[in-house]
């Protein structure tokens, strides 16, 4: 039996491997064709992504040129520095990737002279306009037919490099229908002597299992036996180690036993000891209380003795006292002192006494000396004994503290004009100094301020006029001060002067306030002003303060940006036009084509397409809408009929998010219905952008207080507080973790906001980061 089981099984191996070992070599060389195959395909669109990149590179030197010869800003070479060794590198990769194809060698040979004469012309244009030297037709024509010769050459090489593509793609598609063919003919064979191997095993198995299941019933009866005797030699060990334990147990209690009545003999010492010394302290304790009873009983009848004498001297200070106290308190933030001829102090008084150290009640009949600090006492001795001498003086000191004080000096006289004690009077002017200080800075900062500071009364009247003021305005103050304001506005903006009037008679300050101011050359100036009412001590509006600064300069920065963003997106809008064309062509061509690679990849194509004209539209928008030339068409239209049809249009596209619609019927606005569908689409955008997959996004519309109020609500992400205050300015973007993978310039929501803003509505957002947003805006009903 064993034998016919192993001859079996051996026999079935063997097949088995046999055929295993002809599908490997097989699937080996089919495989091996494959990579080989697809390895030239990668080769091929390596090189052609090689070519494309260069062409690229170009492209951005020619447009940073072209900006550089539009504006003369050297900002606009960062893409032309560069460009030519970078050019060069990846002619070079393509030259080494096809190294093995002549035909390409010659075209890359004819690109490489090309590119550098290409850039020769870039650089002799450059240094020409640098030089500010006449760049004439013919040099823009050279460059022009350089560029095209350039492209020519490209395609060239471009269409060689697909021609062998196509070639290389026919090889790897025919391994691709042939390899699995043989593969899987060859796994069949396998398969089918693997089964019959199989039942032979299986029926050898069978026997072998009866066999075997008796075998186990004598051998578990066996080891049933053993483990009887191994419970019973656990028993014993157990019983042998609770024994010891308990042995050790007793020892180490006998041990602790022993410890402790060592220890309770020592305390025991240690505390009759102790009892014996506190009777000792007890008796010598009880010897000085009694002395000092002894002693008390001495200074009690001295006490009494001198305290009639000291009743009858108190009346008279009293009377002094009340009189200083009367003055002193009349005089805010003082320090008032009388002494006598010897400098002992006879009263003190006075709210700055803490201020200035002396923080003891009663310092009568102290020398100066004593009451304040050796310095202070010899630095001011010389007015005590000018003042005790009969002069009177006034001077101004510096306290320990750096307070200001003004000091005065009053000798006291008798009837007979001898001088018996001196006055001093202290007051502290520290707040007087400070404001003269502050008056002082105030009027160097406006002296030294680069923009114009102005003060004026209500009625518009000119009361001050700083040096900026004349350098910006042409001016002198001489001219200006106690004319009217109204010299400075243009004759379109008269009416602009009372209403900022009367906007400051309630209270308000107005801060950045664009607008048109007229030098006296006649020149017109783009001016920012922050004005603020003037106020007197009892907080009524006395004036006005202006300060102008002159933004002509930021203004035409402005102008001259915003140009070129329209001139480059009208540049790009043409050649991406033409680009969307070709590909939407192709992908009616490749419609029903088998290679899914080819249609997947045109697919995507489109859509980076549609975001780069997405992109380039934003642009332009906002060029026109900072240059005034965007236009706002509108009409009467339902809100809601819009929001059903840019859902709808989402609906289509957009399968990830479950959107809801939760609007009230008929809310009529006169807008611009294509501007507003704009906002729409931009919020619902942003909600699908920012949350997850498969989450819900509610718009919801509704009246309320007299506006038609829309809001997008997304379960996304959400937005930080501090940065929620500033999601709708220009170019700004969140930045974490979560948004680095997510495209975007910050343009979306800056336009959104203008043209809300445009419809006298207001645009706003809630959110908390982890829990989600809500994106609102409102408008006026029709």
């Amino acid at each position: 039996m064993q034998l016919n089981f192993t001859r079996n099984l051996q026999l079935g191996y063997g097949f088995s491997i046999l055929i295993l070992l002809i599908v490997g070599i097989v699937s080996y060389g089919t495989i091996n064709n494959l990579l080989s195959s697809n390895k030239a395909v990668g080769h091929s669109t390596l090189v052609i992504q090689k070519l494309e990149q260069s062409i690229s590179l170009m492209k951005d030197a020619e447009t940073g040129q072209r900006g550089f010869l539009l504006t003369g800003k050297a900002s606009f070479l960062g893409p032309y520095n560069g460009a030519y060794l970078k050019a060069q590198s990846l002619i070079a990769e393509a030259s080494t990737l096809t190294a093995d194809n002549p035909g390409q060698q010659a075209n890359l040979a004819e690109i490489r002279t090309i590119l550098t004469r290409r850039m020769a012309i870039l650089k002799d244009l450059v240094l020409k306009k640098q030089k500010q030297q006449a760049i004439s037709a013919v040099d823009l024509e050279e460059g022009k037919s350089a560029m095209d010769a350039l492209r020519l050459a490209v395609d060239r090489a471009e269409n060689a490099e697909r021609k062998l593509l196509n070639e290389r793609e026919a090889i790897l598609e025919r391994y691709t229908h042939i390899a699995p063919a043989a593969i899987v003919t060859a796994l069949a064979l396998a398969i089918a002597i693997a089964l019959l191997s199989y039942f032979n095993v299986m029926r050898d198995v069978h026997i072998k299992d009866s066999l075997q299941r008796e075998l186990q019933l004598k051998e578990q009866e066996t080891a049933a036996f053993n483990e009887e005797l191994t419970a019973a030699n656990e028993e014993i060990t157990t019983a042998n180690e609770e024994l010891t334990s308990i042995n050790e147990e007793l020892f180490e209690t006998q041990k602790a036993l022993s410890l402790m009545n060592g220890s309770l003999e020592e305390l025991v010492a240690a505390r009759t000891k102790s009892l014996a010394e506190s009777e000792e302290e007890t008796q010598a304790l009880n010897e000085e209380l009694t002395a000092i009873n002894e002693e008390l009983a001495a200074s009690n009848e001295e006490m009494l003795a001198s305290n009639e004498e000291l009743q009858r001297s108190r009346e008279e200070i009293q009377k002094k006292e009340r009189l200083f106290r009367s003055i002193a308190v009349n005089i805010p933030r003082s320090l008032i002192l009388v002494i006598d001829k010897n400098h002992n102090l006879i009263t003190m008084e006075g709210d700055l006494m803490q201020k200035l150290g002396y923080h003891d009640g009663n310092y009568a009949g102290l020398h100066l000396a004593d009451v304040s600090s050796p310095g202070r006492y010899a630095a001011n001795r010389k007015y005590y004994d000018r003042m005790l001498n009969g002069e009177q003086i006034r001077t101004e000191l510096k306290s320990a503290g750096g307070d200001d004080l003004q000091v005065d000096y009053v000798p006291l006289t008798d009837e007979r004009g001898t001088v018996y004690a001196g006055l001093v009077i202290a007051l502290d002017i520290s707040d007087q100094k400070k404001a003269e200080e502050h008056s002082a800075k105030l009027a160097a900062i406006v002296e030294s301020s680069d923009d114009a500071i102005i003060g004026k009364s209500l009625d518009g009247t000119i009361t001050s006029w700083n040096k900026s003021a004349e350098r910006i305005f042409g001016y002198p103050a001489s001219e200006m001060l106690g004319q009217s304001i109204l010299k400075l506005h243009p004759s379109d903006r008269q009416d602009e002067e009372p209403q900022i009037i009367a906007r400051l008679k309630h209270g308000e300050r107005m801060e950045h306030f664009e607008t048109k101011r007229l030098a006296s050359d006649g020149r017109i100036l783009d001016v920012s002003l922050t004005i603020s009412p003037i106020r007197d001590s009892q907080g009524n509006i006395t004036g006005v303060s202006k300060i102008a600064r002159d933004i002509s300069e930021q203004k035409q920065d402005e102008l001259r940006k915003n140009d070129f963003i329209g001139m480059v997106s009208h540049e790009l809008k043409t050649p991406l036009t033409s680009l969307m064309a070709l590909i939407q062509v192709s992908n009616l061509k490749l419609k029903n084509n088998p290679d899914n690679f080819l249609s997947g990849a045109m697919e995507k194509a489109e859509i980076q397409a549609r975001r780069m004209s997405s992109m380039i539209n934003s642009f332009l928008n906002i060029s026109r809408l900072e240059s005034g030339k965007i236009a706002i068409d509108k009409e009467l239209f339902d809100l809601d009929l819009l929001i059903r049809e840019v859902v709808e249009e989402y609906g289509l596209t957009v399968s990830s998010h479950i959107i809801h619609i939760n609007i009230c019927d008929h809310i009529q606005v006169n807008a611009d219905r294509e501007k507003i569908g704009s906002v729409i689409s931009n919020l619902i955008s942003n909600a699908v952008k920012y949350s997850p997959k498969r989450r819900e996004i509610e718009v919801k519309c509704a009246l309320v207080d007299g506006f038609a109020q829309v809001s997008v609500k997304d379960e996304g992400m959400g937005i930080n507080a501090q940065d929620l205050p500033r999601i709708f300015d220009r170019y700004y973007r969140v930045e974490s973790n979560n948004t680095r993978h997510i495209s975007g310039f910050g343009i979306g929501l800056y336009l959104s906001a203008e043209i809300i803003r445009r419809h006298e509505g207001q645009i706003w957002a809630e959110s908390e980061s982890g829990a989600g947003s809500v994106f609102y805006f409102s408008l006026p009903v029709a």
